[in-house]
């Protein structure tokens, strides 16, 4: 039978590893907030516990592009620091339309559907530049963002590239996906979404967190015995007469 301290001690260490998983569990990371400014968004994304990725389409490009001088043609699939960009027409990464310069950004380009955009883990935050090539005939547009999670955003973008609106979010359940839609308003319903300066926030997978709080309990019970087994041997050496 076990005695009442090593009950105890495993009591605790069960204690220690439930709490160490709350730190990346989804409700932890507070309740589903908008942002629209960047700077604010960031301070918020600061203190959560994952992996941030950032992706801003410079240089060193993914291979299989077509140069085609003011941007670079690729296929979809597109995949860049993980995440994946897939689309019903080319996309381009391309430079600012009207003062060409160093920036760079994403434009799926006169495509039947619209961006998506696959995460490389579990998301609970999500932040970009949006735009669309909709100028000179539209100055805004309405752009609609569905995570695979069912929630669905909505907000006023600019689209007289190189202009872009700002839209973050934490969200309270995990995503994996997005779509983002400028409303498929050129000629018959075509595409034209921009996206530039994503930050993607991803936390780890729940079996990860269950292995990680298995190997603790493991760790600490193998410390333990460890621990008693040198007591216990101290004691023998102790013995009279011995």
């Amino acid at each position: 039978m076990k005695s009442k301290p090593q009950f105890i001690w495993i009591a605790w260490v069960a204690r220690l590893t439930m709490l160490a998983g709350c730190a990346g569990v989804w409700p932890c990371l507070g309740q589903g907030t908008i942002y629209r400014d960047r700077s604010v968004f960031e301070a918020a994304i600061s203190s959560m516990v994952g992996i941030r990725t950032d992706v801003d389409f410079q240089p060193p490009l993914p291979p299989g592009g077509i140069d085609e001088g003011l941007w670079v043609r690729y296929f979809s699939p597109l995949t860049m620091s993980g995440l994946t960009f897939r689309s019903g027409g080319p996309l381009l990464i391309r430079l600012d339309s009207i003062i060409p310069g160093p920036d760079r950004k994403l434009n799926n380009y006169d495509s039947l559907t619209p961006l998506t955009v696959d995460m490389n883990g579990p998301a609970m935050a999500f932040g970009a530049d949006f735009s669309s090539w909709l100028s000179p005939v539209y100055s805004n547009f309405l752009a609609t963002v569905t995570l695979d999670n069912g929630t669905v955003f909505t907000f006023t973008a600019a689209a007289a590239d190189p202009d872009s609106t700002f839209f973050g979010f934490v969200t309270t359940q995990p995503f994996s996906s997005l779509t983002f839609s400028d409303g498929g308003l050129i000629g018959i319903g075509l595409h034209e979404e921009i996206l530039d300066n994503i930050t993607v926030v991803t936390i780890p997978e729940p079996g990860m967190v269950g292995l990680f709080g298995l190997g603790a309990l493991v760790l600490g019970w193998h410390l333990h015995g460890s621990s008693r087994n040198k007591e216990a041997a101290g004691r023998q050496g102790n013995v009279p007469g011995s």
